[in-house]
């Protein structure tokens, strides 16, 4: 078999020497920066449209800082759509997890977890009471977050409106 020689090639890998390590770095940080910012106008736009995210957002806010229970609870959305719905708002950057583990061990300071945690636990058995501390965590309302309180309040009443 014969190998024919296309332009096509020579132009491919003349383009391809010009790149080098430092600009595949270059270019792969301001495509991870890109994905991870959202605009104001998306993030209302997501809250505005979407009313399960809204609801999980809501519950968030109200019980802050919240475990996924009590998000269920309020929100009345399944527990696995819920999880879902969590991640969704943090990748957008208004909430934020936090495991209880992490603060006992001094990793994070919040005052406030700890104090629900050990209400939500003082009548349980010690062994009950440290597989719940490795397991359970809490979503809080990210500072970000915060900006986007009272749109997400408004959006909600005004979909309550319309039914």
């Amino acid at each position: 078999m014969v190998k024919k020689d296309y332009p096509f090639e020579k132009v491919v890998e003349e383009s391809m020497e010009d790149a080098s390590e430092e600009d595949f770095l270059k270019i792969k940080k301001l495509l991870n920066e890109e994905s991870v910012k959202y605009t104001k106008a998306y993030i209302l736009r997501m809250l505005n449209t979407k009313e399960s995210l809204r609801k999980v957002f809501l519950a968030v806010i109200k019980n802050n800082p919240s475990r996924v229970s009590e998000i269920c609870e309020y929100s009345l959305i399944q527990k696995q759509n819920v999880y879902t719905l969590l991640n969704q708002l943090v990748s957008l950057g208004l909430v934020k997890r936090v495991f209880v583990n992490d603060i006992v061990s001094g990793k994070v300071k919040k005052n406030l977890i700890l104090k629900k945690f050990n209400q939500w636990t003082k009548n349980m058995p010690e062994n009950t009471r440290r597989y719940y501390l490795s397991k359970t965590s809490y979503w809080e309302v990210s500072e970000f977050g915060k900006k986007f309180v009272v749109k997400a309040y408004e959006f909600d009443h005004k979909f309550k409106e319309k039914k």
